[in-house]
C-alpha cells in the first residue's frame, strides 16, 4: 500500500522500498478549478495556503511547490477552450459494415482529425497564445504555478500531439455510430480501459466506466440491502451529463489507476470537492471498474491482460478548500468497492 512518509523531505525524493525494488515517483495533479484558484487575483491567500498546507502534509519543502501539472483537457479548460463538436455522419458507407472495428475506427477517426484541424481555437499557436495571455493576467507571486501547469506543457515539441490526441480520441469515443456498430465499436473503445500507452483522457475513460455502473446497479443494490441509501447516493454523483461533469473525475479517475505516460505513476491529486464527496466518487468509480472486470473471462484476467492489471498504481485524493488549504488526504487504494457486481451466467449484460 502506498503510504506518505514519515520525513520533511519532498515525497518526490525520499521514496519506499516495495517488494525489492524502489517505487516510481508520484504525480500531482490539479483539478482545472483549483489551478483557478490559485492563479485568481480575488483570492490572493490561497496560494500561499496551499503552500503552508502541502509542507503539513510533507508533500513538499516549505515554502516550495512539487511538481504540479494538469491533465491536457483540464489544461483546454483552464486556459477558456471550449471544445467542438463533431457532427454526426448521417450514413456510413455500406462497404464499411464488412471491416473490423479497429478499421473502422481509424476511417472515422480520420474524418474527425480533418474536422478539428480546421478549428481555429485548436490551433498551437492560438493555444500558446491563450497561455501566455493567462500567465501576464496573473500575479507574479503564481507564475511559478502557471509555470508548472501550462508553460512548460506549451515549449514541448510533442505540444499539438499532447493536448489534441486527447480530445480527438474523445471524439471518437462518443461518435454516435449506427445500431449495426455499435457492438464491435464498445467492445473496442472498452479495451482501452486496459490501455496505458494510448493518449486516452481519464475523461474519456469515465465515460466508458459509467455505463457499467448504470448497468451494475439494480444487483448492487440486491447485494447490499443495507446499503441502498448509500448506494443511491453515491449514485447521484455518477449522473455525469455534460463535458465538464466528466472534466471533473479526471483526477479521480488517475489516483486511483495511475498516469500513464513511458509508465504508469502513482498520483497525488487536488480536487476542490470536499473529502466525503471524493470518497463516494471513488467508491463508485471502483465499483464501476470492478463491473468491468467482471465481464471480462478470469484466463484473460491471469494471462494477457495480467501485466495492464498489475501496471495499476493507487495513490492519494487532497481535498482542497476554498481558501487554499488542504484536508486530510484520501488513499484511493483504501477504498472498498461494493460486491455484486458480477454478470451471472444466463444474464444479460
Amino acid at each position: 500500500m502506498l503510504g506518505f512518509v514519515e520525513t520533511g523531505l519532498d515525497i518526490r525524493w525520499t521514496r519506499r522500498w516495495r517488494d525489492g525494488r524502489r517505487e516510481k515517483p508520484f504525480r500531482f495533479l490539479l483539478d482545472s478549478r483549483v489551478f483557478r484558484l490559485l492563479c485568481d487575483p480575488g483570492h490572493p491567500a490561497a496560494l500561499d495556503n496551499f503552500r503552508a498546507s502541502l509542507a503539513d502534509l510533507r508533500l513538499a519543502p516549505e515554502g516550495r511547490l512539487p511538481d504540479l501539472e494538469m491533465t491536457p483537457l483540464a489544461v483546454l479548460d483552464a486556459i477558456g477552450v471550449e471544445i467542438p463538436v463533431f457532427p454526426a455522419l448521417p450514413h456510413l458507407p455500406k462497404s464499411m459494415v464488412a471491416l473490423k472495428a479497429g478499421e473502422v475506427g481509424i476511417l472515422i477517426k480520420e474524418a474527425i482529425q480533418k474536422e478539428l484541424n480546421t478549428a481555429p481555437q485548436l490551433q498551437p499557436e492560438s493555444l500558446r497564445w491563450r497561455m501566455e495571455e493567462l500567465r501576464e493576467a496573473t500575479d507574479p507571486a503564481t507564475h511559478d504555478v502557471v509555470d508548472l501547469c501550462l508553460t512548460r506543457l506549451g515549449a514541448r515539441d510533442t505540444f499539438e500531439e499532447d493536448i489534441l490526441e486527447p480530445v480527438l480520441l474523445d471524439a471518437l469515443f462518443t461518435f454516435r455510430f449506427p445500431e449495426e456498430y455499435r457492438e464491435r465499436m464498445n467492445r473496442l473503445f472498452d479495451s482501452f480501459l486496459l490501455n496505458k500507452e494510448a493518449q486516452v483522457s481519464g475523461l474519456t475513460k469515465v465515460r466508458r466506466l459509467k455505463r457499467f455502473w448504470d448497468r451494475a446497479l439494480e444487483r448492487i443494490l440486491k447485494k447490499n440491502p443495507k446499503a441502498r441509501g448509500e448506494i443511491l447516493a453515491v449514485d447521484q454523483e455518477m449522473r455525469l451529463r455534460k463535458y465538464k461533469d466528466f472534466l471533473g473525475w479526471e483526477v479521480i479517475h488517475h489516483t486511483i489507476l495511475g498516469y500513464a505516460r513511458t509508465s504508469v505513476h502513482p498520483v497525488i491529486g487536488f480536487s476542490l470537492e470536499p473529502r466525503e464527496t471524493l470518497e463516494a466518487r471513488c467508491k463508485a468509480h471502483k465499483t464501476a471498474l470492478r463491473a468491468f472486470l467482471d465481464e471480462i473471462p478470469r484466463e484473460e484476467l491471469t494471462g494477457s491482460l495480467r501485466p495492464y492489471l498489475q501496471a495499476w498504481t493507487p495513490g492519494w485524493l487532497v481535498p482542497c478548500r476554498q481558501d487554499g488549504t488542504l484536508e486530510a488526504p484520501v488513499s484511493t487504494g483504501e477504498v472498498p468497492v461494493w460486491a455484486g457486481t458480477r454478470v451471472r451466467e444466463g444474464e444479460e449484460r
